[in-house]
Formats: C-alpha cells, structure tokens, sequence
C-alpha cells in the first residue's frame, strides 16, 4: 500500500528493510509494512496517510484557505500587485499607443 509520511521522512528502515519514497513522495509499502505504519499517531495526528486521506487533507486545507477572507484579501493584494508591475515595466510609447486606441 502507497503511504505518504506527514513528518517529510527521507527514508524508512523496517525489518532491516530500507524504503525511500517515491516521485509523488509516496513509499511503496508491502501490505504487512503499511498495517504497521499507518495506525502511528502522535498527539491524534497520524504520521502516515493514504492517497485518500491525503487527497480529503489537501483538499479541505484549500477549502478552508479559500474560505478564510485573509487569504483572499492576500491573494487580491498579490494580483493587483504582480498588475501594477507588469504595467510599470511596460515602455511608456506601448501604454501611450494602448491610450490612443
């Protein structure tokens, strides 16, 4: 079973057994391996998690990001900001022909 750390663990030995993660950042477990990692918690928050779980956290993460309207006054001010630049680095002769249209 594909399991993805929450701690950012580069490397995992079991049974003498060493498992790096892969492209995604998920470890390829045997079945006997993941029975045995997946149920770590510490303080309620498990260390591991499956695709799912880990689709249903990023998910609800960004829902709640979105929701919060500090994060969405930021991501305005970040726009308008990244506007102003574009437009300031715009030579004054193209701003003066867009004007004249």
């Amino acid at each position: 079973m594909r399991l993805y750390s929450r701690t950012n663990a580069g490397v995992v030995q079991h049974d003498g057994q060493q498992y790096t993660p892969g492209e995604s950042g998920g470890f390829d477990f045997p079945d006997h391996v993941s029975d045995v990692l997946h149920p770590f918690a510490v303080r309620g928050q498990r260390l591991w998690e499956t695709d799912i779980e880990r689709q249903q956290r990023i998910l609800g993460e960004e829902m709640d990001r979105r929701r919060d309207p500090a994060s969405l006054y930021e991501a305005v001010a970040k726009l308008v900001q990244a506007a102003d630049t574009v437009s300031q680095a715009e030579p004054k002769s193209s701003r003066a022909k867009a004007a004249a249209k």
